[in-house]
Formats: C-alpha cells, structure tokens, sequence
C-alpha cells in the first residue's frame, strides 16, 4: 500500500486546521463585554436607609454626641448623612456632612502611604535600620519590668535594630507607655518640635524585641520624623505634596487656616453612665488651632472631612489608581494590604499601615476577609472592603465617652445585611 498520498492529505488537514483557527470566524456572535456591576445590583439601596434611625437613636441616648457616615461603591457615594448638632450648646446649627474633624490616629495611614511613595521612588529600603537616618535609635532596649517613675527601672539590649517596616506595621516594640519616661510634652498644644519629641522617644523602652509582636504606639511619630530627614522636607509639607494635593484632599490639614477654625467640630466627653455630656476640657480639644506650631505627629495630628479621608481609602481600594491616575504601583499597595506581622501576634494580621481582617474576624463580625480598618481617638472610623468595592466610614467627636453601644459595629453590619445579591 503506498502511505505517501495519506501521509500528505494529514498534514494538509492539519495546515488547513490551524489556518481556519487564526482566521476569525465570521459566523460566531462576538460576545459583548459584560454591563458592569451598579450599587442597585450589590445593595438594596433602601435597607441601607436603615442606618438613619441606628444613628439618630445613638445620638438620642447619647451613645454618640453627632455623626456623619459615608459609604461608596467603586468611589460613588451610596450613603452620605449628617446626624446632630455641630455644637450642642447651639442646638440651631446642625452637622454638616463638610465638618472638619480630628482624625487622630487615621493620620498614621496618611504618613504610610507618603513613605510609600518615597519608597517607590527608591528613596530607601523597608529594611533599612531606623538609626540609618537618625542616629537615636542606634542602641534600643527592651523594659524587663519597673519604671523611671519608680526608680526601679530594668532595661537589657534588645535583640536587633528597628527596621523602617517594623515601624510601619507596630512591630518595632514601640508603645504609648512610656514607663515613667517625660513624654507629656509632645502634646500637641506644647512648644516642641518634631526633631525633639521623637528623641525623647527614642528613649523608651520597647516592649519587645523589633519584630517579635504587635505594639501599638508612637511608631508612625518617628516614621513621620524619618520621612522628614529623608526628604529633607518638613512632614505637612511633605504629606500635602505627596498624599493630600494628588489625592484631592483639599479640606485636611496638620493646623487649621485661621479661615476654616470655625468648621473644627467640638469634641465632647461623658465620663460615666450618669455624667452629662460636656465639652472635654483638655489640650486635645485645641491643639489644632495652635497659631504657632512647632510639632507635626505622623501617628495623630491631621484634621480632615470624612470626605476627604475616602479617596485615600478609594485609592487602596483601587490597586493605587485614584481619579483614573496611578497613583501608588500595584504591587507596593499588595504588600500593604498584606500581613507583616509573620505570625507573631498569633491570628492578628496587620499590613503597612493597615489593619487586616481575618476568618475569626468575619465569624465575629461579618467583615469580609481581607476587609482594612483602622481608627481614631475621638471617634473616627474607616473601612474598605476590596470584595464588595465598598468603602464605609463613620466619623464623631468624642473622648473619655460612656458607651455601652458598638455603633460602629452596627453600621456595618447594617450595611452587609443590604447586600441585595
């Protein structure tokens, strides 16, 4: 049997197959891209409504003094209400979606993400030694029990050098206690300046070896002072170049203009379940109207409005990308969004600058895993949800507040109970 003329039509029928697959097909129907997702098709749009009377009762049994919440899908507003009076002792002006409130340690995410763009510029290394840049730190110490206060004192050499991603994450060691350390000066109506403040942190004991656990404290003050020596540019001036101008963040600042004082929403306290609501009589309430400032806290000192602080969250959501502009690259908002405790604080995860919602978070809270949050002293709260595309922030004026309620924790589940798919 001669195979030549079989052997020849297999491999014109395969020549002829593969020619007909690059051709297109004019036959088949060319799929059209799918509609993209509106807020009508995630959310029920009137449960949502749901959240009026949860926060107008909160205020009526003074679980909060006043609100305003804002909650976006793909950068929309879906919600977006005021609840109260700006001030309580003039019960005619109420609060306006626009009033400037103290963000406290929201700050901490804004100082982040300008250090992250300064490392993006390769302006150093998230490894690099934190003493590379200011020398005070060059000899840290670990508390093993006492304090100054006391007398009775006991530090040892800690076991390694804080690193500029330690600071970033909370696991420098670095806390608010001070162990009897002079630190009340950095408060922020007193006359000190940054450079001074954070060598008198450098002084503290740390509570653990950097990078052995999770300790909340004056990390992101000394990032913030860092930033500054790096760049060479004092830190408001740095984070407005940086993070507030190309983020449109045009009503944030460190100290107020003398023309937007009067925006500052008041903070109030309520020390016990039976103490009346008055204004809280402290620094805390003035230190944004200094007239002549001399510190800038990276972990605690912008003021801001609620809408404001959602494009910096926006842009997280968003990869980096903010107003169709790549703001931040992918891959360094990926690592932020990523755990870098390393399993030292057990299941609690924390990114750069961001805390990180685990399984054992969404059973207790329906908080989608993944989901970032963070908050502040008076009351401020953010999330960002990168499954649902949804950013939720409440913001209030309060300090030293009796309060048995988790509004916060309400408005959230609220608002995953008005998911409509």
């Amino acid at each position: 049997m001669n195979r030549k003329p079989v052997f020849l039509l297999f491999f014109y029928l395969l020549f002829a197959g593969a020619l007909m697959n690059a051709l297109p097909v004019q036959s088949q129907k060319s799929k059209k891209p799918a509609k993209p997702l509106e807020a009508k098709d995630v959310f029920d749009l009137e449960k949502l409504k749901r959240i009026d009377v949860l926060l107008k009762n909160a205020i009526a049994s003074e679980a909060l003094p006043s609100a305003v919440c804002m909650i976006t899908f793909r950068g929309e507003p879906i919600y977006f209400k005021a609840f109260g009076d700006a001030v309580r002792e003039d019960k005619g002006k109420a609060l306006t979606k626009d009033a400037i409130f103290r963000n406290a340690s929201q700050t901490k995410l804004v100082t982040t993400v300008a250090l992250m763009t300064m490392y993006q510029d390769g302006m150093f290394s998230l490894e690099d030694p934190v003493k590379k840049y200011l020398p005070e730190f060059a000899n840290p110490v670990v508390r093993v029990s006492g304090s100054t206060e006391g007398k009775n004192l006991v530090t040892r050499p800690a076991k390694g050098d804080i690193t500029i991603r330690q600071l970033l994450c909370h696991s420098s060691g670095i806390s608010y206690d001070n162990y009897g350390q002079d630190l009340e000066v950095i408060r922020y109506a007193n006359q000190i300046t940054t450079a001074e403040a954070v060598s008198r942190m450098a002084k503290i004991p740390l509570r653990h070896d950097p990078g052995a656990g999770y300790t909340y404290g004056y990390g992101l003050d000394v990032a913030g002072h860092l930033a500054e020596v790096i760049s060479g540019i004092r830190l408001d001036s740095l984070i407005k170049v940086r993070v507030l101008t190309p983020l449109a963040m045009e009503n944030s600042w460190f100290y107020l203009p003398k023309n937007q004082q009067k925006r500052l929403i008041p903070v109030y306290t309520k020390p016990d379940k039976d103490s009346p609501v008055m204004l809280a009589d402290s620094i805390d309430r003035f230190y944004p109207l200094n007239p002549s400032p001399t510190y800038y806290g990276g972990g605690a000192g912008l003021c801001g409005t609620i809408e404001d602080y959602s494009h910096i969250c926006q842009m997280i959501l968003n990869q980096g990308i903010y107003g169709g502009k790549r703001f931040l690259n992918r891959k360094i908002v990926e690592m932020m969004t990523t755990d870098q405790l390393f399993g030292v604080d057990g299941n609690h995860q924390f990114g750069l600058g961001l805390d990180i919602a685990t399984q054992e978070t969404f059973a207790r809270t329906m908080k989608t895993p993944g989901s970032l949050r963070w908050g502040g002293y008076f009351g401020t709260e953010y999330f960002i949800d990168p499954k649902y595309q949804v950013v939720a922030l409440l913001y209030t004026n309060k300090v030293n507040w009796y309060n048995k309620q988790d509004v916060w924790g309400d408005v959230l589940r609220m608002m995953y109970m008005s998911l409509a798919r």
